[in-house]
This record gives C-alpha cells, sequence and structure tokens, in this order.
C-alpha cells in the first residue's frame, strides 16, 4: 500500500472511531444509473479496509447491491436489530418512494451521487428539492461520479453544484472501468490510485457525518 493509501486508511480509522462510534450513510439520486449502488460497494469496502464492521442496506427492489456482495464476498448486508460502526444505505431511484424518505431521515450524511451531465442535472436537482423539503441542509452533500478530468464538463463542476443546489465534496470519483469491474469482482483488483481515491472519498464523508 502507499504512503497516502496508508495515510488515508489510518485517518479513516480515527475519525470513525473517535468522532462517529455509529454513522449511517445514505446514497441516493432519483436518476438510474448515477452510480449510487457501485459507490455504495466501494465504500463499504474503504471502511471495511480500515477496520470498522461495516454493512450495506440494499433498499433497492433491484437488489443489485445485495447480488454482488452475495457474488464477491468480502462484505456483509445489513441485518435488522443489528448495529454497525457504518451502514451504508443504497436507495432505488424513485424519489416517491418511502424507503428513500426513510433512509434520508435516518442518515447522518447524504450522499447524492451524480455525473457531471447536463443530462443529470434535472433529476439531481429534483433529488436536492426532496432533500430540501426534509430540512436536511447541512447533512446533503453532492459527489460528482465518472468525472473526466481536463473536459469541459470536469472545469465546471462547480457550477453544476450551483444550479443543483446543495454543495459538493471536494473528492471526486473518476470515470474508471475499473470500478464497475471491482464491484464484481472484489476489491483487491482495484488499482491503487483508484483505491486511494476511494479512500478520500469514505474518509471527507464520515468527517461530515460526524
Amino acid at each position: 500500500m502507499s504512503d497516502c493509501a496508508t495515510v488515508a486508511v489510518s485517518l479513516l480509522a480515527y475519525v470513525l472511531l473517535c468522532y462517529c462510534p455509529s454513522v449511517t450513510i445514505t446514497l441516493c439520486n432519483g436518476k438510474g444509473g448515477s452510480g449510487k449502488t457501485t459507490l455504495s460497494i466501494l465504500l463499504a469496502w474503504a471502511l471495511t479496509e480500515a477496520g470498522h464492521d461495516v454493512a450495506v442496506l440494499d433498499t433497492d427492489p433491484q437488489k443489485t447491491a445485495s447480488r454482488w456482495i452475495q457474488e464477491t464476498g468480502g462484505l456483509q448486508l445489513a441485518e435488522e436489530g443489528k448495529s454497525y460502526t457504518a451502514l451504508l444505505i443504497d436507495t432505488p431511484p424513485r424519489l416517491d418512494s418511502d424507503e428513500v424518505r426513510k433512509a434520508v431521515r435516518s442518515a447522518n450524511a447524504v450522499i447524492v451521487v451524480t455525473s457531471p451531465s447536463p443530462a443529470d442535472l434535472f433529476t439531481s436537482r429534483d433529488t436536492a428539492e426532496m432533500i430540501r423539503g426534509e430540512k436536511l441542509q447541512g447533512r446533503a452533500f453532492l459527489l460528482f461520479n465518472q468525472v473526466q478530468p481536463g473536459t469541459v464538463l470536469a472545469r465546471d463542476l462547480d457550477g453544476m453544484a450551483e444550479r443543483i443546489g446543495l454543495p459538493a465534496l471536494k473528492n471526486r470519483l473518476q470515470r474508471r472501468q475499473a470500478y464497475q469491474h471491482a464491484a464484481v469482482v472484489g476489491w483487491k483488483s482495484l488499482p491503487m490510485d483508484a483505491r486511494e481515491e476511494v479512500f478520500k472519498i469514505a474518509l471527507e464523508i464520515t468527517a461530515l457525518a460526524r
């Protein structure tokens, strides 16, 4: 493991143990294909790698996260009545779903996952509006996924975040085929720079959730 990744893992362990004895992170967006499920799995792996008791609660009727976990192993699905150091809630792409609103209300941090594509602007804005209706300002953040560095869209992320109406995380997830591949074959298949990217996002989210 590189020095950067080692530091990130150590900080991730410290933040959760000292500030967040139990944290719930909900990932949502009214649009399918935004990357919620992939990110739920990646964050769960990063937190597990940092030594925490982590589980994924799959509330999406398609149960993609459940199938991935059953296929690759190494992660656990949440069990009713059991507590975890970190709980990641993967939600269905439906803003009118009671499951989504319940997951949003129960979270220490709500992460709206979106690509920088203008096609995702409207649904992400609707998602932000739903969150504001639940009076969760200060607990909701925007995570840009599938970012291609150096492109026009990548340079306008701050402007897009302003149009959506949520503060954006400083860290972003680049467009990498390795992330989809890892969701099928496991965390260890990720190259080190991709793991460091996920560790940094996990660290930022858990710090905001305290």
